[in-house]
């Protein structure tokens, strides 16, 4: 037969091995005997008749064909012990007449059949090599070793358990006893049946057992010594296995504590957010991390930080993305309502639906997310996940995650807290700025043009986003010390004595000292401290001089003067912007820093390119009003043309 040539070039098993599983089917499940060839591998699923071809004793099969047919038995049956009953069955079902079993008896009784079960193995079976350590009437030793490059499971193994323990029955005897105390598939080298034999009836076979005492005893001594050596390296692989565990387990805690460490180093949210991110996939292993918090009125999870996937897929597929917690079927917003961790081992099969935007846009295998929880409040959560490449997460990694979130979430909350009594602060001292700049149509909208035009020069000496928003704090409270000077010296309608002046001069210190208990602006007062300094260091309060002067004083003392020049008070008329520009060019290098001064010209310039046709709109943006100057001009004490 054609087919059955193309089997015997995988000649692994023979097909006796499947018509014993056939016949048990039939005994047991009749009407599900045919289902036993459902579903089979290639070549074999386009096999016509399976039940007569691949149960001939003549034909040869692979060791993946028999796995599948007695994985197909355990699923039909619904018996997970179904191999060793087959196994069992295949021996206590065959029937042998007296003499057979006086000749089977004479020659060696259960030992020696067991003997000849081996030999006839080896003729019908190449997956394995099989090795009697010892045999006596009571008890004997078989190792199974199985070869390599072969599809094993271990059913096979239990199959073969169960013809050993039926031995016994051929002599109408109870069945073995079989113990397997080392398991190939439970990692063990081989696997080791440690069979138990009842004592029998037959006389001509006690007789001969007699003379196999001493040796049985002596095989049995060194099999016990085998077999204590391979229980002791076992125990020994373990320990040293839970050692490099726990090692590896200290080393991620010590390292997830320098990491809170340093979390709670971090002044804002968003660096903690960025640290947590970088700490995480360090630490934990991980290839990408995403963070979600949710927002003020707690109806929806808002993005706020990924890593380890390019900036442009983070920015095009993940800003502004929100998930409503209304929506049950999102598994972030169920870890959150629920708030428990949760491992995911594949999306699809779990039902996460695939045009999910993260799991379409990022390919995403298996992943784990845990809930930011601080008390009983739940503020956000972080998920993570590895690059398919490096292989799939694991609920260990859920449960190093879960530590590392317990210290971002407090972090984090602490974070949100002071920022929103920053703000909180930063807001009540600017409605008290504007409040004042109300009260006086002059000075009405003052600081927010100086910040205005600040952000414009800023931008033209390239600094960053995160200087920028501090330039824009800083000059909508520039002048908050005057809150601190008798509005008789601020107000007044008439130029300054000397001793005012010099009271007006004390404003930047006190600016300072109100911003004071504003934490994250410690390292930016110098805006307010330091924006009437002057190039050549003939400013005040400090005195600085030249690059000396941070950049962002720089900057403002600039914008701050030509708001003044431009602004009109009662004793004169404010100047026109080509006239501030003028004036601000000439003191360039003694009250202003030339590159800044500079950068406002390329401002300047942009805004009135169109030779001058929005200069009404930029006087009403940037029209400010000029603090009065001393009473007398020609006094040696240098003033600010902004004072």
């Amino acid at each position: 037969m054609p087919y059955r040539k193309s089997i015997k070039l995988h000649n692994e098993v023979n097909c006796l091995n499947i018509k014993v599983v056939y016949d048990y089917m039939l005994r047991k499940a009749p009407e599900l005997a045919l289902r036993l060839f459902d579903n089979l591998p290639e070549p074999y699923s386009t096999v016509s008749s399976p039940e007569t071809v691949l149960t001939d004793e003549n034909n040869w099969v692979t060791s993946a064909l028999i796995v599948k047919i007695f994985e197909n038995a355990r699923s039909l049956l619904n018996d997970p012990h179904a191999p060793f009953q087959i196994g069992r069955d295949s021996i206590e079902k065959r029937e042998f007449g007296y003499i057979q079993k006086f000749f089977l008896v004479t020659f060696g009784g259960p030992t020696g059949l067991l003997k000849r079960i081996n030999h006839i193995n080896s003729q019908f079976n190449h997956t394995k090599i099989m090795e009697i350590i010892y045999s006596s009437p009571s008890r004997a030793v078989v190792r199974l070793h199985w070869k390599e490059n072969r599809v094993l499971s271990k059913d096979i193994c239990s199959f073969n358990k169960g013809i050993y323990s039926a031995i016994p029955t051929i002599w109408k005897l109870s069945p073995a006893q079989v113990e397997e105390p080392f398991c190939y598939f439970n990692g063990d080298p081989y696997c080791q049946f440690n069979i138990q034999f009842h004592a029998n009836s037959w006389r001509p076979y006690h007789l001969l057992s007699l003379f196999q005492t001493r040796k049985a005893q002596l095989l049995s001594a060194l099999e016990q010594i085998e077999s204590d050596k391979l229980a002791l390296k076992k125990q020994y692989d373990e320990v040293n296995r839970l050692n490099h565990e726990l090692y590896d387990k200290v080393e991620k805690l010590r390292a997830v504590n320098l990491a809170s460490n340093m979390l709670v180093s971090q002044s804002s949210s968003e660096e903690i957010l960025k640290a947590t991110m970088k700490s995480m996939v360090e630490v934990l292993d991980f290839d990408r991390a995403i963070i979600m918090l949710v927002d003020e009125d707690r109806r929806f999870l808002e993005f706020k930080y990924a890593i380890g996937d390019s900036p442009e897929a983070i920015e095009r597929h993940l800003r502004g993305y929100r998930i409503p917690l209304a929506r049950k079927e999102n598994i972030m917003a169920r870890v959150f309502q629920e708030a428990k961790p949760m491992y995911i081992q594949d999306p699809i099969t779990t039902g996460l639906h695939p045009t999910n935007r993260i799991l379409s846009n990022f390919d995403v295998s298996s992943f784990i997310i845990a809930p930011l929880r601080t008390g009983d409040k739940v503020i956000g959560i972080v998920g993570a996940d590895r690059l398919k490449s490096k292989g799939k997460v694991s609920p260990r990694d859920l449960d190093e995650l879960s530590i590392f979130t317990n210290t971002i979430a407090e972090t984090l909350h602490k974070a949100q807290l002071k920022e929103e009594i920053e703000s909180g602060y930063v807001n009540t001292v600017g409605a008290l700025v504007q409040a004042i700049e109300e009260k006086d149509a002059y000075t009405r909208g003052h600081s927010e043009r100086v910040a205005e035009l600040s952000l414009r020069i800023g931008r033209v000496l390239g600094l960053d986003q995160h200087r920028l928003e501090y330039l824009r704090i800083g000059c909508l409270l520039h002048d908050v010390g005057k809150i601190g000077i008798s509005e008789s010296i601020v107000r007044k309608p008439k130029n300054l004595t000397a001793s005012e002046y010099n009271i007006i001069k004390q404003h930047p210190l006190k600016g300072a000292e109100i911003v004071k208990p504003i934490s994250f602006l410690k390292d930016h007062m110098y805006i307010i401290r330091n924006h009437h300094e002057w190039y050549d260091g003939s400013g005040y309060p400090d005195g600085l001089k030249g690059d000396t002067i941070p950049l962002e004083a720089q900057i403002v003392s600039v914008a701050d003067a030509y708001d003044a020049i431009t602004s009109t008070r009662p004793y004169r008329k404010g100047l026109t912007p080509k006239e501030a520009l003028h004036r601000i060019t000439l003191l360039s290098g003694s009250q202003f820093a030339p590159p800044v001064v500079k950068a406002f010209k390329q401002v300047y310039s942009h805004l009135f390119q169109e030779g001058g046709n929005n200069q009404a709109e930029v006087s009403e943006v940037l029209k400010s009003e000029l603090v009065p100057k001393t009473e007398n001009p020609k006094t040696k004490m240098k003033t600010s043309i902004a004072d």
